[in-house]
């Protein structure tokens, strides 16, 4: 049975009156897991305080979303990052300066894929991006954070977050260093930043930044793709745009089975943004 694609009404978070035509300057990518979606407003306001322009924002975020593979959360189905359709859109868009950041790489790790895997998955990524000539931001893996872990603190999260997961603690953080190592020397054979989390963002939880960190996390990792400017905090999202980002539905959802389609992009800011998730 062929799906049929469904054109969401959206609901400004504004008058229409006072949202401005869709104009995007610059392209925003950004490719992740929770950390992301966990603090997306906060992302996208960050990003719009960096480049004070109208942003065309295309995301492949999601909880526990994989690089290379489909996987599932509280029966929801995502799509890996290298295979949604967001490189096909991107190829189909008009050339703009890209920015581009890549994050939540270690997600793999606990569906127990093997770390040479895993690697070409994000080398791949990180080939697409230099073929549109994006500057990249990629973050590191907070592998201390996860060397700091006890054996019970790591078997409440697994089964919390991957409760099919029967992967050890030592093999965890074998993985993570490994698989960290690596992701630096793609980053810097491509000539693309490298940020090093900061051990204070992580708390019990050692792979999700605390929520008090949010703003000043993103704002020191988005800011390496304008190293000019000086290193600050940036202001808030307004609750209104809060709330209107996280209504905003991905090209296809899945929920048990279900599925359904939705036109990207999804939503248009005020300042003439445009915002598309995969």
């Amino acid at each position: 049975m062929s799906e049929k694609m469904t054109v969401r009404k959206t609901n400004r978070y504004v008058q229409r009156s006072r949202i401005r035509a869709p104009n995007p300057k610059r392209r925003v990518i950004l490719l992740g897991g929770s950390n992301v979606l966990r603090s997306f407003p906060v992302v996208v306001s960050v990003a719009q305080s960096i480049w004070q322009e109208p942003l065309e924002i295309m995301a492949a975020i999601g909880h526990g979303r994989s690089f290379g593979q489909d996987s599932r959360v509280l029966g929801r189905k995502i799509s890996g990052i290298l295979s949604c359709r967001l490189w096909d859109e991107l190829q189909r868009r008009p050339t703009l300066p890209t920015s581009a950041l890549v994050t939540d790489i270690g997600n793999d790790i606990l569906y127990e894929v093997a770390p040479n895997r895993l690697i070409g998955w994000v080398a791949e990524c990180l080939d697409r991006l230099v073929r549109v000539n994006a500057q990249t931001v990629v973050t590191e893996l907070p592998v201390a954070s996860v060397s700091r872990l006890s054996r019970g603190r790591f078997l409440l999260l697994r089964a919390l977050f991957y409760p099919h997961s029967r992967l050890t603690l030592a093999a965890a953080q074998a993985a993570a260093a490994e698989i960290n190592a690596e992701v630096i020397k793609l980053a810097e054979e491509r000539k693309q930043s490298v940020f090093p989390v900061r051990n204070a963002w992580y708390g019990f939880d050692p792979v999700h930044v605390r929520r008090r960190y949010h703003r000043q996390a993103w704002s020191e990792i988005l800011l390496r793709w304008r190293p000019d400017q000086p290193l600050s905090e940036f202001g808030g999202s307004s609750l209104a745009q809060s709330l209107y980002l996280v209504t905003l539905p991905p090209r296809e959802r899945s929920f048990f089975g279900f599925s359904r389609r939705y036109v990207q992009p999804s939503g248009v800011l005020s300042d003439g943004s445009t915002v598309s998730l995969y």
